[in-house]
């Protein structure tokens, strides 16, 4: 194994960084022409043909998509259109499946950026800090005057606006979050169980009782956060096997501290891995052993973990992965794989790939459509920005988008934004499904929030 400099979580992110700004600089001064995109709006508003190069599993096909509900029934290069469907063609972009963000604990998004005061060693050290305590408090404020709602929706457009339409890490049971994108513990608006997925993200020491693995297909589970070998980090392993939770279903979080013992005992059980490289240099100056861990047959998908010391957002998580990948894992990750950690690789780690992940007919009508910055498809992917996120749609309905489209296609009922000087609509008031909060526009969510902590992370920093 190959011991990442001490300084890694500090300078070189502090480098990267830079290199991002002179990149984003170098883009908006030279990137190709603008996407364009002309729509045509039909009579029936449930059913839409959106043309363009349509990102499969296994190609790019200059095709057609169609959407009728909340699903996908026709992939190919010319489909038949529905009565009344809206047409939409888009030039100069990719039409990709929604992306999945495989870990993220979203009410946290809305506290800014935290800067340790020193390097850990376990996850247990830092959230036992007097500094963390502190840095966490006003999370405590806000969910303690009854505001978790607005928080885990303002993450919810966060994540939104980066083309993300399924992600985990939202406590079950909350029905306000119904309206926006999919929350995979909350059965994420598809036909599964309240049981189809679990997550502990506690000490899995505390983990009570056990898991039927008949009615729950994805456990998803917070372990070995911290350096590489550390012994307490190692110790939780020995506990997940113990108490019968490692087995094709389970979908481990971080495993950052594992070695070659650990990988190899993932992959005999057939167990997936989530990675969130960016929090992970920034608390412990070292991330998790991928390249070992895809000898071992194991599966990787990205997540962005949380605003406080991940990522803004899935592309700069993306672009902090593949940096860690080029500078300390020799290449060891193709190019190839990137896309597959944000769309069927968690899919399948959330047990969702019936639903989610891909452009197929039969699945969810989750899609994100992205300005081209490169003939290759993933490599524009990981020069993506903010602005160049032209459409998002979820189960079927376009929830963000360029503000001429959603101006056409929901005159009238959309917010406007500003990101990064492209002119955006955001669709967060939600009257159709009767659930708490749900008429809640999202200047009226950014209001209570920001006058109850003025320190409010912004959506697009």
């Amino acid at each position: 194994m190959v011991d990442l400099p001490l300084n890694y979580g500090r300078v070189t992110l502090i480098k990267a960084a830079s290199r991002r700004l002179i990149t984003l600089m170098v883009l908006l001064l030279t990137g190709p022409a603008w996407a364009a995109t002309t729509v045509t709006v039909g009579a029936d508003p449930t059913k839409t043909v959106i043309k363009g190069p349509l990102v499969t599993p296994d190609q790019v096909l200059d095709g057609e998509l169609v959407i009728e509900g909340d699903t996908i029934t026709c992939v190919a290069p010319s489909c038949t259109a529905p009565a009344g469907a809206t047409r939409i063609t888009v030039t100069n972009a990719y039409i990709l499946p929604g992306f999945v963000d495989a870990h993220n604990h979203v009410a946290y998004n809305v506290l800014p950026r935290w800067t340790p005061p020193k390097l850990y060693k376990n996850r247990s050290q830092w959230q036992g800090s007097d500094a963390y305590k502190v840095f966490k408090k006003p999370y405590d404020d806000l969910t303690n005057k009854g505001l978790t709602c607005e928080m885990i929706k303002y993450g919810e457009v966060k994540a939104l606006l980066s083309g993300v339409t399924t992600i985990q890490g939202t406590s079950p049971g909350s029905q306000c979050i119904r309206t926006l994108i999919r929350n995979a513990e909350n059965q994420a608006n598809l036909p599964t169980s309240a049981s189809h997925i679990r997550t502990f993200i506690l000490d899995i020491g505390s983990f009570q009782g056990g898991i039927n693995w008949t009615a729950t297909k994805s456990f998803v589970v917070h372990l070995a956060e911290g350096m590489r070998g550390d012994p307490k980090s190692l110790a939780e392993f020995t506990t997940l096997k113990a108490k019968g939770l490692l087995a094709s279903g389970t979908a481990v979080i971080h495993g950052a501290a594992f070695g070659d013992s650990e990988f190899q005992q993932m992959g005999t059980a057939g167990a997936k891995l989530i990675w969130s490289p960016r929090s992970n240099l920034v608390l412990y100056a070292q991330t998790t052993d991928i390249p070992l861990a895809r000898q071992k047959g194991i599966e990787v998908s990205v997540g962005v973990d949380w605003n406080p010391s991940g990522s803004d957002h899935i592309f700069d998580e993306l672009r902090t992965a593949a940096e860690v990948n080029e500078e300390e894992f020799n290449g060891a990750i193709p190019d190839g794989d990137w896309l597959k950690m944000i769309t069927v690789n968690p899919a399948k780690a959330l047990a969702l790939e019936a639903f989610v992940g891909k452009l197929a007919p039969g699945l969810k009508a989750d899609i994100t459509v992205l300005r081209s910055r490169d003939d290759d498809p993933i490599k524009s992917v990981l020069k993506t920005h903010l602005q160049d996120v032209q459409m998002v749609w979820v189960g079927g309905d376009l929830l963000y988008a360029n503000k001429a489209i959603l101006d056409k296609i929901k005159p009238g009922e959309c917010e406007a934004m500003l990101v990064y000087g492209s002119q955006k609509k955001v669709c967060a008031k939600n009257t159709k499904l009767q659930v708490p909060k749900g008429a809640q526009t999202l200047e009226e969510i950014r209001t209570i929030l920001h006058t109850n902590y003025p320190l409010l992370a912004p959506l697009t920093p």
